[in-house]
């Protein structure tokens, strides 16, 4: 069988279209009333987000901002701006005006389409972007109503003459440190994704995802929502992530799969109770990616849910993914990410410029790559070189090839002369029973330089134990010079709009701590 938009990201699921039209792709249940789209309707819903574009004038290579919370409008247009050759720029709906409006300008976007509800600082943002649509009340004179345009709108519409190697979407990175980054990638970057997922891991028509996880972030796209639907299987759609809610949309829509980013199950970790008293028994695998995941939280996740968990490794630049279990079949040893997937190139790289095999900065070659940062050619300069992408991680590799996350090389600090990641310190503390989340940071030391501090939750049911508990374990059970000088324990760690830790808010609580023997 061949369709005309094979290799064109917007039209990804063509072939579970053909085979599975009547069944349920999206179950929606961000709004009161839950919504169930088969897969017929939401190519009706992408067609008909295509015409009206491109009845709006746009056309191939326009970028389009996207500013809207989870629901299914979001797919539609995203997809449905594709097949009209749209460059679709999902956007951080939690960032400030100053962000939004940044991204909106560097990409040079022509249209955008917001959600109020979601923040209203989104109509603010839009400033002097020519053509503006708007879904749902809230954002003033001059916004058009996406819901009537499209309602209105052809649910038909041919594949374009677009090519693989034409840009597909343009995402921006979380910004996290300065500006967020911009960057390009094409519809041969991630449709090869895709495929080759498909070709030796592949999913299954019965398997059903289930995204909390925000859609403008790498994690909900490439880990389940387009494999899955690539498939013939479905998805079940969270307006965001609340852990009770969570659990029971697992129960009450016999979710297979379940995924997020390592804080998430963190969370979940801490409703005991209500895991269980749910019947949690369609659960099959556990996924966990974009943030390190502790061998410690896997193995109690594992324990917890009765389900094997995996974690991965991606980044934007390269689609969402670069690693997955060996095609031999062995199993992923307990805190490794993974080898490195068929038609991919990894190498291990030290400071001295000269490739190792045991860890160093994890540099790419992969179909998968970006094509580059957008108007940042001081960045792609030394981010890409002979066509390898240097992600700024650090890795390590055993000697059957399976890799581990270290850090990042920004992360690592001096602490007396050692050289120290807080991933191997929030891994010591995490090995304590009572811990269910430690972020660790760099703390300035009068003699030393630095030193590690840390803030910690704790399991409901432990919270008799103290900081000189958890500091006496950290002793006991690594290295002294890595243990934490001082541990905050708090009821909750703020988040980033992805369910990240927020550094920037954890760090000045812990920077403002007094070490011991300080006056």
């Amino acid at each position: 069988m061949t369709f005309p938009g094979d290799g064109q990201l917007g039209w990804f699921f063509w072939r579970a279209l053909a085979n599975h039209a009547e069944k349920t792709a999206v179950i929606d249940i961000s709004l009161a009333t839950p919504r169930h789209v088969t897969f017929r309707e939401l190519d009706r819903m992408m067609n008909r987000a295509a015409n009206l574009f491109a009845g709006a004038g746009l056309g191939p290579g326009d970028r389009i901002g996207l500013g809207l919370s989870n629901r299914i409008e979001f797919v539609a247009a995203m997809f449905g701006a594709m097949r009209a050759g749209l460059v679709p720029v999902p956007m951080n709906i939690k960032q400030n005006e100053e962000v939004l409006g940044y991204i909106l300008k560097d990409s040079g976007a022509k249209a955008v389409l917001i959600e109020p509800a979601a923040n209203p600082r989104l109509a603010m943002a839009a400033g002097e972007v020519g053509r503006k649509f708007a879904l749902g009340p809230g954002a003033g004179a001059g916004w058009a109503d996406f819901a009537a345009l499209a309602e209105a709108a052809s649910s038909d519409f041919a594949p374009l003459p677009i090519r693989p190697e034409d840009p597909a979407f343009h995402p921006y990175t979380s910004g996290s440190t300065g500006r967020p980054k911009g960057m390009v990638l094409t519809h041969l970057n991630t449709t090869w994704l895709i495929e080759t997922r498909q070709k030796h891991w592949p999913a299954k028509p019965e398997q059903r995802g289930l995204i909390a996880a925000p859609l403008y972030h790498k994690n909900a796209m490439s880990v389940a929502l387009k494999p899955k639907l690539r498939a013939g299987g479905s998805v079940v759609l969270m307006g965001g992530f609340e852990p009770k809610a969570y659990l029971q949309a697992i129960a009450d829509y016999g979710v297979t799969e379940a995924g997020g980013v390592p804080t998430m199950f963190s969370m979940l970790l801490k409703e005991r109770e209500l895991i269980r008293r749910l019947d949690l028994s369609s659960l099959q695998y556990l996924r966990l990616g974009s943030a390190p995941a502790h061998a410690e939280l896997m193995d109690e996740i594992a324990r917890i849910f009765g389900a094997p968990s995996a974690q991965g490794y991606g980044l934007t630049e390269t689609a969402g993914g670069c690693m997955a279990p060996p095609l031999d079949g062995r199993p992923v040893p307990p805190g490794s990410v993974g080898a490195v997937m068929p038609g991919t190139e990894a190498k291990l790289v030290g400071p001295d410029g000269r490739e190792r095999d045991d860890i160093g900065e994890f540099w790419l070659k992969s179909p998968a790559n970006t094509i580059g940062y957008h108007n940042l050619p001081e960045v792609n300069a030394e981010r890409f070189v002979d066509g390898w992408l240097r992600t700024g991680d650090i890795l390590s590799r055993d000697s059957e090839g399976f890799y581990y996350f270290e850090g990042r090389i920004d992360d690592m600090f001096n602490c007396g002369g050692e050289n120290i990641y807080p991933k191997e310190v929030e891994s010591l503390l995490l090995r304590h029973p009572a811990v269910v989340q430690a972020v660790v940071t760099p703390h300035a030391h009068p003699t030393k330089g630095e030193c590690p501090v840390a803030a910690v939750v704790l399991a409901p049911e432990a919270q008799d134990v103290d900081e000189a508990a958890l500091k006496a374990f950290a002793l006991q059970n690594g290295p002294a010079y890595a243990h934490p000088r001082r541990i905050l324990i708090k009821d909750a760690l703020p988040l980033t709009g992805v369910n990240k830790v927020d550094l920037r808010l954890v760090k000045p609580e812990l920077d403002a701590l007094q070490l011991p023997g300080e006056a």
